[in-house]
């Protein structure tokens, strides 16, 4: 195979995944609707926005229930963990079941939670259920309402 030709087909292969990540259910800024979110044990946040980047990076920000702001991000890593900036000995494994679906796998400041995210057909909203216990062993069940930005 030609240098040339070895090239061209990285490129090519360069440039679908970008177009792949890109073109993402997922891409862009979801910000909570409170009133449609559900927390248990609660309380809920004031204000939770969720950026994701092309490149899958994700980052958040708000400010939780007594005012205290909200900031953390993670870039995902496969099938391994990835660890949570903002959030000291937090980590999850993100899995992207397709254009529409994500599995996540918490394990944040000592709970231990997962996720399911799933992307209306249309586009404008996502639900995100999560369950499992947080750091006291509590019992965590959420029903988060995202709404495109």
């Amino acid at each position: 195979m030609s240098r040339k030709l070895a090239v061209l087909i990285v490129l090519a292969l360069a440039m679908s995944l970008a177009l792949f990540a890109a073109d993402s259910q997922f891409t862009g800024t979801w910000k909570l609707n409170v009133a449609k979110s559900k927390f248990s044990p609660g309380p809920a946040p004031k204000s939770f926005t969720v950026t994701i980047q092309p490149d899958g990076k994700v980052a958040v920000e708000g400010v939780d229930a007594t005012d205290q702001p909200i900031s953390w991000s993670y870039t995902p890593n496969g099938d391994a963990p990835a660890m949570i900036t903002g959030l000291p000995d937090s980590s999850v494994i993100e899995k992207r079941i397709d254009d529409r679906n994500v599995e996540h796998t918490w394990k944040m400041n000592g709970g231990a939670t997962t996720g399911h995210g799933v992307i209306s057909k249309n586009g404008k909203t996502m639900k995100y259920t999560l369950n499992g216990t947080d750091a006291k062993g509590n019992a965590v069940h959420n029903v988060e309402v995202f709404e495109r930005q």
